[in-house]
């Protein structure tokens, strides 16, 4: 008889637990559109033109505190630098491309401000990234010839650093939410062996679907 009520209450523990986080557990997917550098450590930023990045994946996001929560991604990202270079009176414009699947672990606040109204939320977030890196190419054009060239051998094989961010959220009537956040990604590690002052740089506009 004691047996089976500790069974039963266990079997009710165990309901009552993955109950409690589904309701502190969500999901979603988002894609962003970055603006790409790679500079040296301790710049934000640096001269150079500007790379079209992009970003895709999913993450799952976990309610620890009225406002706290703990998200975790799992992203494909370009990244990589461009820069115009001159050689015996010819310029070539070379685009350096690095993409990476990339894993964030990021800590939000969220707050409620009823100015906006009660459907929207305000997040900031923060916290470090590790990235995998795929695949490495430098393409370069001169006049109307294009040449890639793989650079993967070069390319150091992890990239890793922090996040810092801030966006809203719009609550809709089905219980989902739709995402709109600003990140700026600092490189920390190195991610050429030949030029070891450049680490990635990144900001870009982060839209996403919470379910």
């Amino acid at each position: 008889m004691k047996t089976k009520l500790f069974f039963s209450a266990a079997i009710a523990v165990l309901l009552l637990t993955c109950q409690t986080m589904q309701a502190q557990l969500k999901y979603g997917i988002h894609a962003a559109g970055n603006l790409e550098t790679q500079a040296k450590l301790g710049q934000l930023w640096n001269n150079s033109d500007l790379y079209q990045g992009f970003l895709i994946g999913g993450f799952l996001d976990y309610k620890v505190g009225n406002t706290i929560s703990l998200q975790t991604e799992l992203n494909y990202q370009k990244k990589g630098g461009k820069y115009t270079s001159t050689s015996e009176g010819s310029e070539s414009i070379v685009r350096r491309e690095f993409n990476y699947v990339t894993v964030p672990i990021l800590l939000k606040g969220n707050f409620h401000d009823k100015g906006l109204g009660d459907n929207w939320d305000l997040t900031l977030f923060t916290g470090p990234y590790i990235g995998f890196l795929t695949s490495a190419h430098s393409n370069i054009k001169t006049g109307g010839n294009r040449t890639s060239i793989d650079i993967q051998n070069q390319a150091d094989k992890n990239d890793w650093g922090i996040i810092f961010g801030g966006g809203v959220s719009y609550k809709l009537a089905n219980g989902g939410a739709i995402i709109g956040e600003l990140r700026y990604q600092m490189g920390l590690n190195e991610v050429d062996k030949l030029n070891t002052d450049l680490r990635n740089k990144g900001m870009g506009l982060t839209l996403g679907y919470r379910f």
